[in-house]
C-alpha cells in the first residue's frame, strides 16, 4: 500500500481493512494442522506486515490521527 496524494480517510480505512482482510484470508488458507508452525515462522513478516500497513493508513490520514487515542468503533 502507497501513500496517494489527496485520498479521502475513508479511503484509507478502507486500503487498510482491505490489506488486513487479504493477511487473515492468506493466514487462514493455511490447513489447521500446521498453522502453529507456519505462524510462528512468518511471526515477524505477519506483524511487520500489519505495522506497515497501519503506519502507511495512518499517513494518509494526516496530522491529526494521532492525536485519536480512542476510537469508538459503530458495528452492527
Amino acid at each position: 500500500m502507497t501513500p496517494i496524494r489527496g485520498t479521502t480517510r475513508a479511503q484509507a480505512v478502507e486500503e487498510l481493512l482491505r490489506e488486513l482482510s487479504n493477511l487473515l484470508v492468506t493466514c487462514y488458507s493455511v490447513p489447521e494442522t500446521e498453522r502453529e508452525v507456519s505462524w510462528a515462522a512468518d511471526a515477524d513478516r505477519i506483524t511487520g506486515h500489519i505495522a506497515l500497513t497501519l503506519a502507511t493508513a495512518r499517513a494518509r490520514l494526516g496530522p491529526d490521527a494521532r492525536a485519536v487515542t480512542a476510537p469508538t468503533l459503530h458495528v452492527r
